[in-house]
């Protein structure tokens, strides 16, 4: 795969990865609620992922106890709390302000570096950072009469960025060096399991006996688009662009979330939340910018 070839794979595995969003909102439309619908999305893509990587190396998903526990980690307070979020927070807010929200991670990641890694905060940071509180104060219509979200749907797509980042950010730190389709492999399985006990645990149900064809299609859809298809693609070409440059192109995500929104579910942003969007990308762009940082990049924007 040439350099044009990975670009162009990026920018689709962007499209592919918003569209979980919109997909999500027309399963709840179908009677799907949140938890048992990520915990069967997450069941399904742990099985596909992992029969395909068995298939080519038996051996492949062998890990050590050390590593198994912060997998575990991972998925409990990283990926499968962001998760959790965003499902959620669809419920309070549309899919474009979720996922202009989601792309704060990056200013996120510069904070904690900081904080807890004791890294640098470079004015290129201090600018992603403020760039993207504007953008999110413009999306979020704080210079409008009425709110664009609840505040329980920004607390949750701002948790969803938060659990996103540390994902992220300690998987470099724990695991350098492994397999990014390993990692997606048990994380995607353990989050399904912790899911599913929570699912039980809170009164829900697992079963799928009243799910309907058309909610079955969008499940597929959920499995195969914005999960299987974005991360293969998204892995397929970071080999060639590099985790920064990769990171940049994939900011195209919420613009790409923000059309479809409109072209299917009849959503629309005002111009003041479409110029807070474009701040939101160009705080990621910002904070993507320049030499690779190993221990902040993330080489796969994994779907949520």
């Amino acid at each position: 795969m040439d350099r044009k070839t990975s670009l162009v794979a990026v920018v689709v595995s962007a499209a592919c990865f918003s569209t979980l969003g919109i997909l999500t909102e027309l399963a709840y439309r179908q009677g799907a609620q949140p938890l048992p619908l990520l915990a069967w999305r997450f069941a399904l893509v742990a099985l596909l992922m992992g029969g395909y990587q068995l298939l080519r190396d038996p051996g492949v998903l062998v890990a050590g106890l050390q590593d198994i526990w912060r997998y575990v980690a991972l998925a409990l307070a990283g990926y499968g709390a962001s998760s959790i979020c965003f499902f959620f927070a669809l419920k309070q807010a549309s899919p474009a302000i979720v996922a202009v929200l989601l792309y704060t991670y990056p200013a996120m990641v510069s904070v904690l570096s900081a904080v807890f890694f004791k890294e640098r905060f470079t004015s290129q940071r201090i600018v992603a950072l403020l760039l993207s509180f504007v953008g999110c104060a413009l999306v979020l219509g704080v210079l409008t009469t009425s709110a664009a979200a609840s505040p329980l749907g920004i607390l949750l797509g701002l948790g969803a960025a938060l659990g996103y980042s540390l994902f992220n950010l300690l998987s470099y730190r724990w695991l350098p060096g492994r397999s990014r389709l390993v990692l997606q492999t048990y994380t995607f399985g353990l989050s399904a399991i912790v899911i599913g006990l929570l699912t039980l645990v809170t009164g829900g149900s697992l079963s799928v006996s009243a799910w309907t064809p058309t909610l079955w299609g969008y499940v597929a859809l959920i499995v195969v688009v914005p999960t299987l298809l974005a991360v293969t693609l998204y892995l397929n070409g970071i080999r060639h662009l590099g985790p920064a440059q990769a990171a940049i192109v994939s900011t195209a995500e919420p613009l790409f979330t923000i059309v479809f929104a409109w072209m299917v579910l009849g959503d629309r942003l005002t111009p003041i939340q479409l110029a807070g969007a474009l701040l939101v990308v160009g705080g990621v762009v910002a904070a993507e910018w320049g030499p690779p940082r190993p221990s902040v990049h993330p080489d796969e924007l994994a779907a949520i």
